[in-house]
């Protein structure tokens, strides 16, 4: 159980199951970690994630702003 004044801790994560060459990709953010895929996957949940980041940084939110579902559909509506 969480205490009172404890912070909760939320982040994207990113995941690509697409490498076939072995190499191990991470990608660390303040907000964020994109772990493995292709170079190509990588880089496109790398910028998905950036156009994520943008718009809540326009917006003046962050990700404890929203529900998973309100997430979702804000995702959705910046693709």
């Amino acid at each position: 159980m969480p205490k009172p004044n404890q912070k909760k801790i939320i982040r994207l994560l990113g995941v690509g199951f697409d490498s076939d060459d072995g190499h191990v990709r991470i990608t660390k953010g303040e907000n964020y970690d994109v772990l493995m895929g292709s170079d190509k996957s990588h880089e496109y949940i790398q910028q998905l994630i950036q156009k994520i980041e943008d718009e809540l940084k326009a917006r003046s939110l962050t990700l404890d702003d929203f529900s998973p579902e309100e997430f979702s559909t804000f995702v959705q509506s910046i693709k």
